[in-house]
């Protein structure tokens, strides 16, 4: 089945006058480092993302052997570069350089891609010059977010919550400009700061009662 899904976005990428990849490199629980490519194309008339490549890197994590990973991928699988508008990465050195890394090895062979920079991380560089007052309040924001991702009994908890307080929804949402949160959507924030009170986590106290005015 999965030899079949492969086939059939490929065929979908193939026959896509454009497509754009965002690749990411991480590491597992074994510390093996793994090449993620998500890959965004046109499929008739809607625009369509799928995972493309997850493939182990077994040697050194270099621009050079990221990009022959995806460069052997394309060649297998008959995808064009000249079709590739845009490749989006994080800043790590393997990956946004100039000449050597991925983002000038891919400029060699396809000059007329367009190379850009997560915006997730964009916003969290934005993040760094704000006034001590703001930053604290992402930065508690993120401790929310981490301790109830901090383990399975924690996210299990968390969704047991919401679903007995009738939420639509049970699992945390990306704080972030890049997701356009609704304000009504926020109220699921103070779900949070419920859990965090129950499970008396008294580093966010200042936070907590900020949020409950």
């Amino acid at each position: 089945m999965s030899i079949d899904i492969e086939a059939t976005i490929n065929e979908r990428i193939k026959k896509s006058p454009f497509f754009s990849i965002q690749v990411d490199e991480s590491t597992d629980v074994s510390d093996l480092p793994i090449l993620l490519a998500i890959v965004r194309y046109l499929n008739v008339n809607e625009l369509e993302e799928n995972l493309l490549l997850c493939y182990p890197l077994t040697k050194r994590c270099t621009g050079e052997g990221i990009f022959n990973a995806i460069q052997g991928y394309f060649c297998e699988n008959e995808i064009d570069w000249a079709k590739c508008c845009g490749v989006c990465t994080d800043d790590g050195k393997s990956m946004f350089g100039y000449y050597k890394d991925l983002r000038g090895r891919i400029k060699i062979v396809a000059p007329h891609v367009a190379c850009s920079h997560c915006c997730i991380h964009r916003q969290s560089l934005a993040e760094k010059p704000l006034p001590d007052s703001l930053k604290e309040v992402l930065n508690q924001s993120v401790k929310v977010v981490n301790f109830i991702k901090l383990n399975s009994t924690n996210t299990r908890l968390f969704k047991s919550l919401c679903r007995d307080m009738g939420s639509l929804h049970t699992t945390l949402l990306l704080y972030t400009e890049v997701k356009f949160i609704c304000f009504l959507k926020t109220t699921l924030l103070r779900r949070a700061l419920n859990f965090m009170k129950v499970n008396d986590c008294s580093s966010l106290r200042t936070y907590l009662t900020f949020f409950q005015k």
